[in-house]
C-alpha cells in the first residue's frame, strides 16, 4: 500500500455555531478531484484560498463563506500521496479546508452552482505514480472498503511450537497474544476493522502472517514482541523498541524477493512491498506510535527507554502496507519483566499503541 494517506474528519471548531441552510450534502473523490456538494449555489467571492509552506509539505487553505456542517456528519478517505486532510466549522459563518500534500497542486479551484472542486493531486502523481503502483483491479478493491474504517492487522508474536522469547518460566508467545487481544478490543470500540493472525496458542509462519495481511488489504499491520537479551548484555538493554523496514540485508532476485531460500513475491507485490512511500509511512507510523507509547506509560512510570529503529525483519519486508514490529520490553531485564506481568504496564502500553494509531490516521 504504498500511498499517502487522505482522511477526512469533520470538528466544529467554534462552540456557537449558528447553522444555516448552505449546508454540506455530499464529499466524493472524481480523478484527483476532491468535490463537495452543498445545498445552495457557492459565489466566487464566498472562496478565501491561500497556501502555506511548510518543511517537506505544503498547506492549501480553502475558507468558504456562509457554509456550514451538517451535525453529525463524518467522511472519511485513503487517497494518494496526500499527507492529511481537514474539514470543520472555522467560525460560524466559515467552513475551512485544509489539504496537507507533499506534491504542488498548482490549481486552485472551480465553481459549478451548488459543486465545488478542489484538486488534491497534481498530474504527474494523480497518473504516472498510480500507474505505476497499482493495478486497477487492486484500486478498486480499495475503494469498497473506504467508508468502512480503516483496516489494522494485528500480529501476536510466534505461538504453538514457537515460545519466542522465555526467561524464568516465561513465554513471549502468551504476553503478545493478550497484548494483542487488549489492542483489537481498543480499536475496535474506536471504529477501526480489526483482524489478528492468530487467536490462540497456534505457530503461524511468517510468511503465513504477511500473506493474511495482505491479503487482507489492511492499511497498517502493527506486530507485538517481547525481546531478549544475550548474556553478556542481560543488565544493559532495556525499555521500549519499534522496528520499521530496512532494505539494508533484504535479497533481491531480479523482481522478486527470496526468504531463506525461496522465492516469495512476484512482479506488482515486489513494488508495493520495497516502495520508500511505504517506508516513509511505516517510520511515520512507528514516530507516532512511540510518541503515543511515551506519554502514556510515562503517566505510571517514572522511566522509560524507547528507540526507534530498521530492520528487515520478515514481516516489515513481506506486507505491501506500512508496517512496525514493537517490542514492548525485555524479559530478560528485571525492571522490564516486572512490568511486563502488571496489568497495568500492558494496558498503558496497549493504550499508547492506540494513540499512536490515532495520530497516524489523524483521528
Amino acid at each position: 500500500m504504498n500511498r499517502g494517506i487522505f482522511f477526512i474528519w469533520i470538528v466544529v471548531l467554534c462552540s456557537k455555531v449558528i447553522w444555516g441552510s448552505n449546508s454540506l450534502v455530499d464529499t466524493k473523490i472524481v480523478g484527483g478531484t476532491l468535490q463537495l456538494t452543498f445545498s445552495e449555489n457557492i459565489k466566487a467571492n464566498d472562496i478565501r484560498y491561500f497556501v502555506i509552506s511548510k518543511s517537506g509539505f505544503t498547506k492549501y487553505v480553502y475558507d468558504i463563506k456562509n457554509a456550514y456542517l451538517p451535525q453529525g456528519k463524518t467522511h472519511r478517505y485513503s487517497y494518494f500521496d496526500i499527507q492529511a486532510f481537514r474539514i470543520g466549522q472555522y467560525r460560524p459563518n466559515i467552513l475551512r479546508v485544509v489539504i496537507e500534500s507533499t506534491n504542488i497542486i498548482k490549481k486552485k479551484y472551480t465553481i459549478s452552482h451548488r459543486l465545488l472542486k478542489i484538486p488534491i493531486l497534481s498530474k504527474k502523481s494523480s497518473h504516472k505514480y498510480i500507474k505505476r503502483t497499482f493495478s486497477e483491479k487492486y484500486r478498486k478493491k480499495r475503494k469498497k472498503i473506504i467508508g468502512n474504517g480503516f483496516k489494522v492487522v494485528i500480529d501476536a508474536g510466534h505461538g504453538g511450537r514457537d515460545n519466542g522469547a522465555s526467561c524464568c518460566s516465561l513465554h513471549e508467545k502468551q504476553f503478545t497474544l493478550s497484548m494483542a487481544y487488549n489492542l483489537k478490543k481498543r480499536l475496535e470500540k474506536k471504529g477501526y476493522t480489526v483482524y489478528m493472525t492468530r487467536h490462540n496458542d497456534t505457530y503461524i509462519s511468517l510468511i503465513e502472517r504477511t500473506k493474511y495481511a495482505n491479503k487482507k488489504e489492511a492499511d497498517i499491520f502493527v506486530s507485538i514482541h517481547i525481546n531478549a537479551a544475550p548474556k553478556r548484555k542481560v543488565d544493559k538493554l532495556s525499555g521500549i523498541e519499534i522496528f520499521y523496514l530496512s532494505l539494508d540485508n533484504v535479497h533481491f532476485k531480479g523482481k522478486t524477493i527470496v526468504y531463506k531460500g525461496k522465492t516469495v513475491y512476484y512482479k506488482d507485490s515486489f513494488a508495493l512491498m520495497t516502495d520508500k512511500k511505504k517506508i516513509s509511512l511505516s517510520r511515520r507510523l512507528g514516530q507516532k506510535v512511540q510518541r503515543g507509547m511515551n506519554k502514556s506509560i510515562k503517566k505510571g512510570y517514572r522511566s522509560l527507554v524507547s528507540k526507534l529503529k530498521r530492520s528487515d525483519f520478515w514481516v516489515l519486508t513481506g506486507t505491501k502496507m506500512p508496517t512496525i514490529l514493537v517490542e514492548t520490553g525485555y524479559i530478560t531485564n528485571k525492571r522490564d519483566r516486572k512490568r511486563l506481568t502488571s496489568r497495568y504496564y500492558k494496558n498503558l502500553v496497549v493504550k499508547g499503541i492506540v494513540d499512536g494509531i490515532d495520530s497516524y490516521f489523524g483521528l
